[in-house]
């Protein structure tokens, strides 16, 4: 009877020892699995925002571009610069913003 029950509390112990060491590795890989998800979504937020700020410095850039075009166009056209000549039309600012 004592034999019985000092077999039955080891294989209790075993269970419970399992079940600790199950318990380790299912937290374990939660975590594991928590973080990675917690640093991708970071490094979206990251790529999103950097995204938005090089669409805004594009369209800063052809905005440049299309002044740029357009003042090139007038001093192809002799009758635009002979305007500017006299002063009837301001000469285009080098210095572009």
């Amino acid at each position: 009877m004592a034999v019985e029950k000092k077999v039955a509390l080891e294989k209790k112990k075993r269970f419970r020892w399992r079940w600790k060491w199950k318990r380790l590795i299912t937290l374990f890989a939660l975590a594991y699995l928590g973080f990675w998800s917690i640093q991708s979504g970071l490094h979206i937020w990251v790529l999103s925002h950097d995204e938005a700020s090089l669409t805004h410095n594009i369209q800063v850039v052809q905005s440049q571009d299309t002044r740029l075009n357009q003042d090139i166009r007038e001093l192809r056209n002799p009758a635009m610069v002979k305007k500017m000549i006299t002063g009837q039309i301001p000469v285009p600012n080098a210095n572009v913003p």
